[in-house]
Parts: C-alpha cells; sequence; structure tokens
C-alpha cells in the first residue's frame, strides 16, 4: 500500500511540475499548453479527494501567487493575466479542512471562454439539493444526480460533501456594483467517470462582462438535512438569489436610490449579518459545516476590506444622503459598521484569532474618536453620533434611534467582555441622549420617528416594523447585566412601538 501511494504521489508531482503550481513562494514557469490543476487534499493523507482544473488561454501563463494565513484559514491567490485577460483563482482552506474556491474570469477584448472542472473522487451521489423560492427561500432535493444545472448545487456522496455553484456572468457598473446577467450564464455540466463527479463550468468573458462562481468542498456534510432548523436557516443565509458571495465578501440586492444601478445589480454590503446569523449554527456535528465557512470567510473578509482608519466603507453613492448631506461614494454607515463590529466580536469569542482582535482594536479606537469628533451634546450628560459620515464638506446627518441603539449595545457587549470602562462611559452618554429625547420619538400614532435631526426636531420618516424594536429589547437585556436593572425610557418606548404594531395586525 505504501509503495502505491508513493507512486501516486510522484505522478501528482509530475503534474504539479507540468501545470507551474510548485513555486516556493513564487510562480513557476508554464512550459506548455497543459491543464492548470489543482489537486484538494481535504484530509492531509498524501491523496487527493478532488481536482480543481482550469482549460483555455490560462493554460500558457505564469500565475502570481501570494498567500495570507490566519488561525482558522489561509487564503491562497492565483491570478493569471495575458493580453487585457484576467483569471483570479482564490482559494480559502479552512482549519477543519474544508475549501472554498472562487473563481472570477475578465476580458477587457471578445468573448473567450475559461473550462473550469471541479472532480469529486467518490463514485457515489447519494443526495443533490438546490435553492427555490416561494413564499421563502427552501430546498428541493433529489436523490441521485442530473447532467446539467441551472443553478448551484449541494452533494452529498458516499465519502464527499459539496457545493458546486453555477458560473454566473456580471457587468461591473463600479464601485461595488455588479448587474446580474442570468440569460448570459450557463448551465453547469455534470458527468461521471471511472474517478468520480465531473462538473463543468464555462465561464465566459467579455469587453463588458466577467464571469464569477464560487463553491465549498468538504469531507464532512455541509448541511445537516435531518436538523430541519440547520436545513431552513441555510437556505435563508444561502447566496443564490437575493445575495451573492464573492471572494472579498457579501454582496446584497442593490437599492434603487444607489448609484451606480441597474436592477438585478448587488453592491458589497459590509454589515455582515449573514456571518452573525452563522454564528448560532456552528457546531458542525449537529447543524453541517456550513456555518463555521461561511462565518470564517465573512470575518477574514471583513479583515481584508478595513481601511487603515478603522472602519468599513459602503461604496456606492445614496442619492438621499448625498442630496440631504452631500455625502458622496466610500461613506461610512455607522449601523452596518456596527453590525460588522458585532459580528467579529462574537466569532472572536467561539474562534479567537489575534488579527480579529486586532481589527476589532482598531474599530474600537475609530468609533471612540468617531464619537468625540462628531458626537451632539444632548441634556446635561446625553450624547448623539450621526448615522452618516462623507468626505470634508458633507454636512452633519441624522441620527436614528436604531443606529443609535446598537451602537449603544455594542459597547455595552464590549464593556461586558473586557470591563472596558471608556466603553461603559460612552454607552451611558447615548442612554441618556435618548432618555433626554424620550418624548421626541413618539409619533402621534404611537409609531417611533425614524431619526432625529442635528436640531433634534423629528425626521418625517417613520421607523423600522420590528428592526429597532428588537434592539431595545436587547439594550433591557444589556442594561441588566450593566446596571442591574432596566431602563424606564426605554421600556416607553417598547411599550408605545408594542402598541403601534397591535393596531396594524
Amino acid at each position: 500500500m505504501k509503495n502505491i501511494k508513493s507512486i501516486i504521489l510522484c505522478l501528482l508531482c509530475c503534474l504539479f511540475i507540468f501545470s507551474g503550481l510548485i513555486h516556493n513562494g513564487t510562480a513557476a514557469a508554464a512550459t506548455s499548453n497543459v491543464p492548470v490543476l489543482h489537486p484538494v487534499d481535504i484530509d492531509n493523507d498524501g491523496l487527493p479527494e478532488y481536482r480543481i482544473e482550469a482549460n483555455g488561454w490560462v493554460e500558457s501563463v505564469r500565475p502570481v501567487v501570494t498567500t495570507k494565513k490566519y488561525e482558522h484559514a489561509t487564503y491562497t491567490y492565483y491570478q493569471y493575466k495575458k493580453g487585457g485577460r484576467g483569471f483570479d483563482l482564490t482559494f480559502v482552506k479552512l482549519k477543519n479542512g474544508s475549501l472554498l474556491y472562487f473563481a472570477r474570469h475578465t476580458n477587457a477584448g471578445k468573448t473567450e471562454p475559461v473550462q473550469v472542472r471541479i472532480t469529486a473522487l467518490d463514485p457515489a451521489i447519494e443526495q443533490t439539493a438546490s435553492l427555490v423560492t416561494g413564499n421563502e427561500k427552501s430546498w428541493k432535493k433529489f436523490m441521485g444526480a442530473s447532467d446539467s444545472y441551472a443553478s448551484s448545487v449541494y452533494v452529498d456522496g458516499s465519502k464527499l460533501f459539496y457545493r458546486i455553484g453555477k458560473a454566473e456572468t456580471y457587468k461591473s457598473l463600479g464601485y461595488t456594483v455588479y448587474k446580474e446577467m442570468p440569460q448570459a450564464s450557463p448551465a453547469t455540466k455534470h458527468t461521471q467517470n471511472d474517478s468520480g463527479h465531473v462538473f463543468l463550468l464555462t465561464m465566459n468573458a467579455g469587453a463588458d462582462t466577467e464571469s464569477a462562481t464560487w463553491g465549498m468542498l468538504s469531507n464532512q456534510p455541509l448541511i445537516r438535512w435531518e436538523n430541519q432548523l440547520a436545513e431552513t436557516k441555510a437556505a435563508q443565509l444561502e447566496f443564490e438569489i437575493d445575495k451573492k458571495l464573492r471572494e472579498d465578501g457579501a454582496y446584497y440586492t442593490n437599492e434603487n436610490t444607489y448609484r451606480p444601478y441597474e436592477p438585478g445589480s448587488f453592491y458589497r454590503n459590509p454589515a455582515n449579518v449573514d456571518g452573525l446569523r452563522s454564528l448560532a449554527f456552528l457546531p458542525e456535528a449537529e447543524n453541517g459545516i456550513w456555518f463555521q465557512n461561511i462565518a470564517s470567510h465573512l470575518a477574514y473578509t471583513a479583515v481584508q476590506t478595513q481601511t487603515n482608519s478603522g472602519y468599513w466603507e459602503t461604496y456606492p453613492r445614496s442619492e438621499w444622503l448625498y442630496q440631504s448631506y452631500g455625502i458622496g461614494y466610500r461613506y461610512m454607515d455607522n449601523r452596518r459598521n456596527i453590525d460588522n463590529a458585532t459580528f467579529l466580536l462574537h466569532y472572536y469569542w467561539v474562534m479567537p484569532d489575534p488579527v480579529i482582535k486586532k481589527a476589532l482594536d482598531k474599530w474600537d479606537t475609530y468609533l471612540m474618536d468617531y464619537a468625540g469628533r462628531y458626537g451632539i451634546k444632548v441634556g446635561p450628560d446625553g450624547l448623539f453620533v450621526p448615522d452618516y459620515v462623507g468626505a470634508e464638506g458633507s454636512k452633519q446627518s441624522h441620527t436614528s434611534l436604531n443606529h443609535l441603539v446598537a451602537t449603544m449595545n455594542y459597547l455595552y457587549e464590549v464593556y461586558l467582555y473586557n470591563g472596558d470602562e471608556s466603553k461603559k462611559q460612552l454607552g451611558n452618554r447615548l442612554l441618556a441622549g435618548i432618555q433626554a429625547t424620550r418624548a421626541q420619538w413618539v409619533m402621534p400614532d404611537q409609531n417611533l420617528y425614524y431619526a432625529l435631526y442635528p436640531d433634534l426636531t423629528p425626521h418625517p420618516y417613520s421607523d423600522y416594523a420590528y428592526l429597532t424594536r428588537d434592539d431595545l429589547v436587547f439594550s433591557q437585556y444589556l442594561l441588566s447585566r450593566v446596571n442591574g436593572h432596566e431602563d424606564p425610557d426605554l421600556q416607553l418606548l417598547i411599550d408605545s412601538k408594542n402598541a403601534w404594531l397591535e393596531t396594524r395586525q
């Protein structure tokens, strides 16, 4: 058996040499047109469980290879460039053995495809599942496999478990905005051979389009289908229809008040709410490995996209904010930043990494400075912080209740975690600001106003149906731990909102 393994390893090494993948930190020269081959060894036994190949113009190109190592994941980037064409292949090897892959094909000239072939070295397919929509997202399951797939497919084999995403076609609009072009996205072809099951993706790219795909490979169940809660949560979080996953983070459906905008477009949203929601499903034996893999990728892309100042940008321009306050592209939205920081804080609690801690420290420094620089004094001790910060010259924005409460909650969570008194003191000042303006938040019909302007007059918009109410309920839980009791002013706002909700039923 040892001799057989040695022979197989020698053959794999030969394939590595000819495909230019042995690089010792730099890429080796490609000597001939040989398919780009990446064996994937999930369990580190010296034998691959998967193969990822790329065919086309990339076969004769030497890639630039870079690596970033973290506590729970290692990112390896292969960048192929030739004559205005680009092909980026990113591997995210998780500490638990799983692999995420991301492929992106761009082309400044005529359409020229790259064929990506993923082979699962498992003879059996016991079940497949694809996402479908109705009143809500759910799964459609099949025994066995089909010849082609028009969407991503989850496969449970006899020993391997994997997600094969389709090759999606996009038009880049700039500022992290991409318009999906479903009619130009070819189906994924599936065949079986002596090695296992083969999935072929055609990644077309032309002068104004690009192709992108991602997948997940493992030898552990991605989703524990017997667990109804895990199955339902995975459907809600899956990046297939109303949101997308790329090598640099999560993309959400674009808003028609944003620029650039076209129907069917997506923008990178730094909030990482889906990462936070994944954390409750991390126990893999109960729920599957999918949640841990997604949370880890979103955590590390947050590290990678954090600005030197410590915050995370929203790239497209909001016409509302631009017209009202002169805030342009690449601005700071403190609710999205607080949501992301809360996610990173909770991720760090269960999966510690000094890199995550460093990102949180940078954000905390920014947050304290932001409150000191832009804060508005309210009452004798209170403080408001504006929702948005743009470039120099933009006006001070309003302060919405949900942004303010979420910021307060984050500060209290940090205090409860590490005892930082400065976080508690700032949280108390935000609370005092809400207490001083309690009556100004309540609308005549008992709903709440969305925001107050810097002069503390109400913004005409009404509040979200449940978001702020739920934030306030969580505030009461935190205050019972921080101060030993809940706050009556916050409870008045909660009761008012609940009374309004009862009239809507």
